[in-house]
């Protein structure tokens, strides 16, 4: 779990289904802002997502941004919520093993989550993973369990 204390944020635009970090945020008094997709916008100069990174914040790090991963979209933010101590996890789940790429090695998320499908298998099933930037996993003192 990541460790949530009181007075620090959780940012997510994950859909409702897919976000169950959001439930947790609230248990341990942190606030949760539920950011449209359309915050994700890089036309918009000093778009509402940036200035929501900006939030002064006693805590470092401020918090936790969730985002879809999109292989036609930008990693701008990964970069930009780094910039204002935010950790970053990219929920890329929905990209498809071996036709879909997504370069992260630029930007680095925190955490990514990604849930290749075992067809190669006569037992088919979907395994979910996720995957710590060892320099993230260093510096927090949270459990995977």
């Amino acid at each position: 779990s990541y460790p949530f204390v009181k007075g620090n944020y959780y940012m997510t635009i994950l859909g409702e289904k897919e976000d169950y970090i959001k439930e947790f945020a609230f248990y341990k008094d942190s606030k949760v802002i539920k950011a449209p997709d359309t915050w994700l916008d890089l036309r918009i100069r000093g778009s509402q997502l940036s200035q929501n990174f900006r939030r002064r914040c006693k805590i470092s790090p401020k918090g936790l941004f969730a985002y879809e991963a999109d292989v036609n979209g930008t990693m701008h933010w990964v970069s930009e919520a780094h910039s204002f101590n935010w950790h970053v996890l990219l929920d890329a789940s929905a990209l498809v093993v071996g036709k879909d790429k997504l370069h992260v090695g630029l930007h680095r998320p925190d955490f990514l989550v990604c849930c290749p499908d075992n067809i190669h298998s006569n037992n088919s099933r979907r395994i979910t993973c996720l995957l710590v930037r060892k320099k993230s996993f260093d510096l927090q003192s949270f459990i995977l369990g």
